[in-house]
């Protein structure tokens, strides 16, 4: 399966006098189960000022507000989750100015490894760049699994790539087109003249994440 990442960066300007580090990271797999030791390298961290040796970083594995490791100048770390789930390991490094940067990463801890993942969703509508969208939207997509399973959808939406957070978990509803399986969700709400970018993420029985491609659409004027 090839590594899939859901990034986002954050960037914390509070010194104007100095470029700000590039936080980045990569991961040995990003897809395990509870006994996989997860193998995250930050040397691909960098700054214009700064050596990458002196380049601090802290670790918040769960990405859940709390960092558990303090700032180190150790690129190196590793982590066995306990539970099967969805986990977003956040790394941020700090450069000898206090300056900082942030990224997370996406990886799935599965129960089952011999469980292959969903295939990639395939978006029906609305078009990839599509124009004069009104505020309520239908989403449609299908998707396969090749063994079968059981599938459940989350569909993440943002104003921008770094903002994309899921809107609505655990979709099944469905209808039967042709030969196809048809799964779709409505969304409402939607402000006007605005861009929004989407995705969708398939998920099995065994906590296997496939995601589809991120698309985006704009909403009429006001």
């Amino acid at each position: 399966m090839s590594a899939f990442i859901f990034a986002a960066c954050g960037k914390d300007e509070q010194n104007t006098t100095n470029h700000l580090p590039v936080a980045n990271y990569t991961v040995n797999t990003y897809r395990g189960d509870v006994n996989t030791v997860f193998q995250f390298d930050a040397s691909l961290v960098s700054d214009l000022e700064d050596p990458t040796d002196v380049l601090e970083i802290r670790w918040d594995m769960n990405n859940s507000g709390v960092y558990d490791t303090p700032f180190s100048t150790v690129k190196f770390a590793t982590h066995q989750y306990s539970q099967s789930g969805l986990y977003f390991p956040l790394m941020q490094v700090r450069d000898t100015k206090g300056m900082t940067d942030s990224i997370r990463k996406m990886v799935v801890v599965v129960t089952d490894l011999n469980n292959q993942p969903p295939e990639l969703p395939i978006y029906l509508t609305p078009p990839n760049w599509q124009t004069w969208m009104e505020p309520t939207i239908i989403f449609k997509w299908t998707c396969s699994d090749p063994e079968n399973d059981p599938l459940s959808f989350d569909l993440w939406i943002g104003r921008s790539l770094e903002s994309m957070q899921p809107v609505q978990t655990g979709i099944t509803t469905s209808e039967i087109v042709g030969q196809n399986t048809v799964f779709n969700t409505t969304i409402s709400g939607f402000g006007l003249n605005r861009t929004f970018y989407w995705q969708v993420f398939a998920r099995d029985i065994a906590g296997n994440y496939t995601p589809g491609h991120i698309w985006r659409f704009t909403t009429r004027p006001e």
